[in-house]
């Protein structure tokens, strides 16, 4: 596995191509920044897009979402409450984000809690880890988790946003996150990379 990041100013946002070194077919996971900045980072690492991973509904997550899915003829991919929320505008937010709402939008693949989408040599697994909004999840593919706005460097997700649940995060962080092995690297949506381990010690909203 190969990835590949890119950083958003507008929202500091953090984008995420994710590859097999030798077929180069690969994901695009959380499309909130420019699509000029992804269509580079695609043409130069070579890469073909078959699948775009959502975390979670949030416009400067969804951003470039459709753009992209119409250039790679990519599959939308989330977990069962994404598909509702991403075409919901109340939800997803992109009124007051974008200045224009994304409506009717559906995922093409829904994956259940746990279950894995492969992709040649790639075994990315969907876990279930609402809080931050009701449809959020992580991927987690080799040693390395994608968390979107769930669990960030010292920090984790806001819960006051619409379908958001202070309890519900920490529940998901103590359950799902930190019972993967310690050295997991933590690829947040938002922010610097961490690990599972130090989070679990110096997270300052929740430790294990």
């Amino acid at each position: 596995m190969e990835y590949r990041s890119i950083f958003y100013n507008e929202t500091n946002e953090n984008t995420y191509l994710v590859y097999d070194e030798n077929t180069k077919n690969g994901v695009i996971i959380d499309p909130g920044c420019s699509m000029e900045q992804i269509e580079k980072l695609i043409n130069e690492n070579d890469v073909t897009v078959r699948y775009i991973l959502l975390t979670h509904c949030h416009y400067d997550h969804i951003m470039s979402m459709l753009p992209l899915k119409e250039k790679t003829g990519a599959k939308l991919v989330t977990g069962d409450k994404g598909s509702r929320n991403i075409g919901d505008p109340c939800v997803n937010l992109t009124r007051s984000g974008l200045g224009y709402t994304i409506e009717n939008v559906k995922a093409d693949v829904i994956l259940k809690d746990g279950e894995i989408l492969k992709l040649d040599s790639l075994d990315i697994k969907c876990i279930y880890t609402p809080g931050h909004t009701d449809c959020g999840v992580c991927y987690y593919c080799g040693n390395d988790l994608f968390c979107g706005d769930t669990l960030f460097l010292r920090s984790c997700g806001r819960w006051d946003l619409p379908t958001g649940d202070q309890h519900t995060l920490e529940k998901s962080i103590r359950e799902k996150l930190y019972t993967l092995p310690d050295d997991t690297a933590v690829h947040s949506g938002h922010g610097a990379d961490t690990a599972i381990g130090y989070e679990k010690k110096y997270n300052f909203f929740v430790k294990a």
